[in-house]
C-alpha cells in the first residue's frame, strides 16, 4: 500500500458514457473533439483553431454516434493545463512519487485509458523557463499540456478529485520539481549569432546556405520523404497559413529539425531568410525576451526530432 492513503475509482463504462463524471469547469468551455484511437475525427481537421472546436453536448453525441471518446481541447486563451503521468504503475500500483504529485496538485484526476497512468487538469500557465516533458524518478514520465494539445479523457475518477482547481502557484512549482530547466542562450539586437547557449541538440558548425542546401538535397531524392513547404517558408511565403506569426512558428519548427536542435544555427537560418523582419528582434515580453526568442524558446520545448544526416560542403 502507498503510504499515501488514496483510493482508486474506476468506471467500467467507456468515456462517452462518462459524462457526469467530468467536471462542470470543463463542460462549461466549447473545447471539446471526438477521437478515434486517440485522432482527431470531429472535427478531424481544424481542431487547434478554437471557432471549430465543439461544446461538450455536440461531442458527447458525436462520439456516441461514431463509437469514439471525447476529448478536452487546451488553449492558449484558456485557464487550464494538464498534467500527464505515464506509465506510473509498478506492480499495479502507482508510484509514490505520481501520487506525490497528484497530491500536491489537489485537482481534477482521473486514470487514463491504459490503466497505467494519470490525468491531472488545473487552473496555472506553463512556464516557460521548463519544457514540457521530464522523466519520473521512479518509473514513468510528467508531461504539461497547454496550447494546441488534448486529453482523451476518461471519467475514470481518482481519489474523488471531481472539480477543477485553481493552483497557478502549485503548478509553478510541480514544473520547478520535475520538469527539466529549458536551455539558457541569448540573442544580440543587431542580428549577430548568439554567443553563448545551452542545448540538448548536437553542437554545429554549419552555416544556414549549408543547411539550404542540404535541404534542396534531400528534397530531390524521392525517396525521401522530405515536406517542400520548409523552401517555401525559407523563402518568405505565407501560403497556406493564417498569419505571418503562424508561418514563423511552421517555419521554425522546420529549422528545429534541419538545424539539429542548435538554436544558434536557428537564429542564422531564420535571419538568413525571406522571413526575417524587424518584428523578430523585438521585445514581446515582461521580462525583455523577443518575439524571435519566444517562437525558439516554444518549438524547443515541444520538439525533439532531429535530421541525422551530414550537411552538403561548405562552398
Amino acid at each position: 500500500m502507498s503510504r499515501f492513503d488514496f483510493t482508486f475509482q474506476q468506471d467500467s463504462e467507456d468515456n462517452t458514457g462518462c459524462g457526469d463524471r467530468f467536471p462542470s469547469r470543463l463542460k462549461d468551455h466549447d473545447q471539446w473533439l471526438v477521437t478515434q484511437d486517440k485522432k482527431p475525427v470531429a472535427p478531424s481537421k481544424g481542431w487547434q483553431k478554437l471557432v471549430n472546436l465543439l461544446t461538450f453536448t455536440e461531442a458527447r453525441d458525436k462520439a456516441e454516434q461514431l463509437g469514439g471518446e471525447v476529448a478536452f481541447v487546451f488553449t492558449e486563451s484558456g485557464p487550464f493545463i494538464g498534467f500527464d503521468l505515464d506509465d506510473v504503475k509498478v506492480d499495479g500500483e502507482f508510484t509514490s512519487e505520481a501520487l506525490g504529485i497528484v497530491r500536491l496538485l489537489d485537482s481534477y484526476t482521473e486514470v487514463s485509458s491504459s490503466g497505467a497512468g494519470l490525468h491531472v487538469i488545473a487552473e496555472g500557465d506553463h512556464s516557460d523557463d521548463h519544457k514540457h516533458r521530464g522523466n519520473l524518478s521512479e518509473a514513468g514520465h510528467l508531461e504539461v499540456y497547454d496550447d494546441g494539445q488534448y486529453f482523451v479523457l476518461t471519467g475514470d475518477v481518482y481519489d474523488g478529485s471531481t472539480s477543477v482547481e485553481s493552483r497557478p502557484t502549485v503548478v509553478g512549482e510541480v514544473q520547478g520539481d520535475y520538469l527539466p530547466e529549458c536551455q539558457k542562450f541569448s540573442f544580440t539586437s543587431q542580428q549577430k549569432p548568439v554567443s553563448e547557449q545551452e542545448f540538448d541538440g548536437e553542437e554545429t558548425d554549419a552555416t544556414p546556405e549549408q543547411v539550404r542546401r542540404t535541404i534542396r538535397a534531400c528534397v530531390k531524392h524521392s525517396e525521401w520523404d522530405v515536406d517542400q513547404e520548409v523552401l517555401r517558408l525559407w523563402q518568405g511565403s505565407d501560403e497556406g497559413r493564417p498569419s505571418a506569426s503562424e508561418a514563423d512558428m511552421a517555419f521554425v519548427k522546420q529549422l528545429y529539425y534541419w538545424c539539429k536542435g542548435d538554436q544558434q544555427l536557428m537564429d542564422e537560418c531564420f535571419r538568413a531568410s525571406g522571413r526575417m523582419r524587424q518584428k523578430w528582434d523585438e521585445v514581446h515580453s515582461s521580462d525583455g525576451a523577443t518575439y524571435g526568442e519566444m517562437t525558439i524558446r516554444k518549438v524547443c520545448r515541444t520538439n525533439s526530432d532531429t535530421f541525422g544526416g551530414g550537411y552538403v560542403e561548405k562552398v
